[in-house]
C-alpha cells in the first residue's frame, strides 16, 4: 500500500499540509513525463546555443519527489532535437508538459492539441511565462488540464499525481488545494493563490541528463549556470519581474554543487571544450551582479565570486549585469578573476526621456563612462539595446547605432515588444497583416521576435518598423547574427537528420525514400552553410571596431580556419549520400572549430587587457 500527497482542507494559500490518502497503484509504479520546449520562432542565439532552465529544474524536482509513483522524464528540446510528432513521439507517456516563450506559442498550442487528439488520456500541463499570466487564451487555444503559475518545482510532483489518481470529478477537490495554478472546471476558470515564492535552490541542481539526444557526439554548445531568481529593478518592459517575483540568491554551497556539476558534464563530453579546454557557460537571463545601491545583495555577490576563484578555471563565463557594474572596480576585479569575460549589459538607449519613461534607472552621461572604463578594463560588452522607445525617432535610432557601436564589442536589437505581464501588453495590437487586431483573433505570437512592431505607433507602421529594424540592426556588430547563423543552420540541420535517421530504422521504402531526400538536404545545406560562413567571414573582415587590435597573425588564422570550414563544407555536401551519420560527423566537428574562434575572440582580449587582477 502507497500513500499519495494530498492538501489538508484547510488552506490559506501557502505551500500545503499533506494528509496521505491510501491509493493501491495499478502494476507498475513508473510514469514516464515528457516535457517539450517548442521551436523558437527567432530571437537570441542561446535559443539554440544553450538550453532554457525552467524545464530541467521540473525534472529535478520530479526526480526527488516521493510519491505514489516514479516518474521518467525526457526533455525534448525541439531547437536541439527537431520538431515532436505528437502521435508516435509521445505513445507511451503519461503525462506531458509544455512550456513557451512567446513567439514559441502557437507551436505550443499546436503540440498541446494534436497530443491531446492522438492521445485522449494523456494529462497535459502548460506553464512559462507566457501561458501563466494568460491561462484562458491557452484553455481556448491548446488542450490542457491545468496551467502552471509562475514557478512550479514545489507542486509539481503533487500535481501529477493527483492527475493520473483521479480521473473524474474528485481530483477538483484536491486541484483546489493545489497553491498556484489554473483550470478548468463546468466551464468555469480557477485560479488557486500563492503566497510566499518557492526557494530557488529547492531543487539544488538542475537535470541536464535527461536532456534527449545530448551525448558526446551532440554536445550543448554552452552550459547554463542559475545563480538568482528575479531582479532588483522595475523596468516597465521587462517579464522577468511578474514571472520570478524578488530578487533571491541560491545559497553558496548551491552555487558550487552547479559549478560541479557543469565541469562532471564537460568531462563527460556533454558540453562542447574547446581545444584550450575550456568550455562556455552562460550564467541565467537573471541580474547576476546586482548595482552598487543594492548593497546587501551587491556585497553578497562580491564575497562569492571571490569564492569562485579556482572553480571555474576551465570556464569562459558570460553574464548579464548593469553598466554601473563599471563603477565598481572592486567587484569588476572579481568577475575577472573567476572567468567572467563577458558582460551583457542593459543599455537599452542613450536617450535619456526614454529611458525614464520606461522606469530604466540611468543617466546615459554615466553609462558612457561606465562602458568606456569596462572596455579598458578587458571585459568584452555585448550591449544590449532596445528601439521604438517613447521618445524614439529614426534619426536618434541611427545615432544610437553610432554611439554603441564605439563603446562596446558586440551589440543585440529589439524593437519595444509587449509582453504579458507587463504594462506594454496593454498597447493596442497588430494582427499580421499589420491591421488592428480583431475581436477574437489570436495576436501573431510568432512575430513577436523584436523585429517589428506587433502593436500601433503614430511613427512607424509594422512595415516601415520592419525596415527600420534591418536599417538599424545593419549598423551593429551584432553577436546574434554573428552566433546565430551558424548555430540555427546546424540545428535545422541535425532536426533534419535526426528525423530521417529515425524514419530509416522503420522500413527499407522508408530508407530509400530518406537516401534521395538527404541527398538533395545534404546538397542544400552545403550551400546554404557555404553561404552563411562566407557571409560571416566578410562580416568579420568588415568589424574593424571591435577586431582592429587582434593583429595579424589572428585575422589569418581566422580567415585561413573559416575558409576551411567553408571547404569543407562544400565536400560533405557532395558526400551527403554517402550516409548521414558521416556527414552529421564532419559538420559538427567544423562547427565547433568556428566555436573555438569566437572563444579565441574574448581570451585575445583579455591578453591584451593583463592590468586587471586575476
Amino acid at each position: 500500500m502507497t500513500a499519495i500527497p494530498l492538501i489538508d482542507e484547510k488552506f490559506d494559500g501557502t505551500p500545503a499540509t499533506i494528509s496521505p490518502v491510501a491509493i493501491q497503484p495499478k502494476g507498475d509504479r513508473t510514469r514516464r513525463v515528457m516535457m517539450v520546449q517548442p521551436a523558437s520562432a527567432g530571437g537570441n542565439f542561446e535559443y539554440i546555443a544553450i538550453p532554457r532552465q525552467g524545464m530541467l529544474f521540473l525534472s529535478g524536482a520530479l526526480a526527488q519527489w516521493e510519491g505514489p509513483y516514479v516518474y521518467e522524464r525526457d526533455i525534448w528540446f525541439e531547437d536541439r532535437l527537431g520538431r515532436m510528432d505528437p502521435d508516435k513521439d509521445l505513445d507511451g507517456v503519461d503525462v506531458l508538459m509544455i512550456t513557451a516563450l512567446i513567439n514559441e506559442t502557437p507551436r505550443a498550442y499546436e503540440l498541446a492539441k494534436q497530443a491531446r487528439q492522438f492521445h485522449p488520456d494523456l494529462v497535459i500541463l502548460g506553464g512559462g511565462p507566457q501561458m501563466s499570466p494568460l491561462a484562458e487564451e491557452a484553455f481556448a487555444r491548446g488542450d490542457f488540464d491545468v496551467i502552471v503559475n509562475r514557478e512550479g518545482e514545489d507542486i509539481i510532483g503533487q500535481l501529477c499525481d493527483i492527475l493520473l489518481t483521479f480521473r473524474d470529478d474528485r481530483r477538483y477537490q484536491y486541484l483546489d488545494h493545489v497553491a498556484g495554478i489554473t483550470y478548468q472546471r463546468d466551464g468555469q476558470v480557477v485560479v488557486t493563490r500563492r503566497k510566499g515564492l518557492v526557494a530557488p535552490d529547492f531543487v539544488e541542481l538542475p537535470d541536464f541528463r535527461s536532456i534527449r539526444g545530448l551525448s558526446p557526439g551532440n554536445p550543448m554548445a554552452g552550459a547554463v549556470l542559475e545563480t538568482v531568481r528575479g531582479c532588483t529593478e522595475n523596468c516597465s518592459y521587462c517579464q522577468v519581474i511578474q514571472q520570478f517575483l524578488g530578487y533571491r540568491l541560491v545559497s553558496r554551497e548551491t552555487e558550487f554543487k552547479r559549478l560541479e556539476q557543469l565541469e562532471e558534464l564537460a568531462a563527460d563530453g556533454l558540453i562542447h571544450t574547446g581545444r584550450n579546454g575550456k568550455f562556455n557557460v552562460f550564467i541565467s537571463d537573471d541580474l547576476h551582479t546586482p548595482p552598487l545601491r543594492a548593497v546587501k545583495f551587491r556585497n553578497e555577490r562580491l564575497e562569492r565570486l571571490q569564492s569562485w576563484r579556482g572553480r571555474t578555471d576551465s570556464m569562459n563565463m558570460i553574464c548579464q549585469a548593469r553598466a554601473e557594474i563599471g563603477q565598481d572596480d572592486e567587484l569588476a576585479s572579481a568577475l575577472l578573476a573567476a572567468n567572467v569575460k563577458m558582460l551583457y549589459l542593459g543599455v537599452e538607449s542613450n536617450n535619456a526621456e526614454s529611458l525614464a519613461a520606461v522606469r530604466k534607472r540611468q543617466e546615459p552621461g554615466q553609462m558612457e563612462r561606465d562602458l568606456v572604463h569596462l572596455n579598458e578594463e578587458g571585459f568584452s560588452v555585448v550591449a544590449m539595446t532596445i528601439i521604438g522607445l517613447p521618445y524614439d525617432t529614426e534619426e536618434s535610432i541611427m545615432t544610437l547605432a553610432d554611439w554603441v557601436t564605439q563603446h562596446s564589442r558586440y551589440q543585440t536589437a529589439n524593437l519595444l515588444t509587449p509582453l504579458p505581464a507587463t504594462s506594454n501588453w496593454s498597447l493596442k495590437p497588430l494582427n499580421a497583416d499589420g491591421r488592428p487586431l480583431e475581436e477574437g483573433e489570436m495576436r501573431p505570437y510568432e512575430l513577436y521576435t523584436g523585429r517589428q512592431f506587433v502593436h500601433e505607433d503614430e511613427r512607424w507602421n509594422m512595415a516601415e518598423s520592419r525596415e527600420l529594424f534591418d536599417r538599424y540592426n545593419s549598423k551593429l556588430t551584432s553577436i546574434d547574427d554573428l552566433y546565430g547563423r551558424i548555430f540555427r543552420i546546424l540545428g535545422n540541420y541535425r532536426m533534419r537528420q535526426a528525423r530521417s535517421v529515425q524514419d530509416l530504422s522503420e522500413t527499407t521504402e522508408t530508407m530509400r525514400t530518406w537516401s534521395h531526400q538527404a541527398q538533395q538536404a545534404g546538397k542544400e545545406f552545403g550551400e546554404n552553410l557555404h553561404l552563411k560562413v562566407t557571409e560571416m567571414a566578410e562580416t568579420l573582415r568588415t568589424v574593424s571596431q571591435p577586431l582592429s587590435n587582434m593583429g595579424a597573425d589572428f585575422m589569418e588564422n581566422l580567415r585561413i580556419r573559416i575558409n576551411e570550414s567553408s571547404e569543407a563544407v562544400r565536400n560533405y555536401s557532395e558526400r551527403a549520400d554517402a550516409g548521414s551519420k558521416d556527414v552529421a560527423a564532419g559538420i559538427t566537428a567544423r562547427v565547433n572549430e568556428v566555436t573555438e574562434m569566437l572563444n579565441d575572440v574574448l581570451d585575445s582580449n583579455q591578453r591584451r587587457n593583463p592590468n586587471r587582477a586575476r
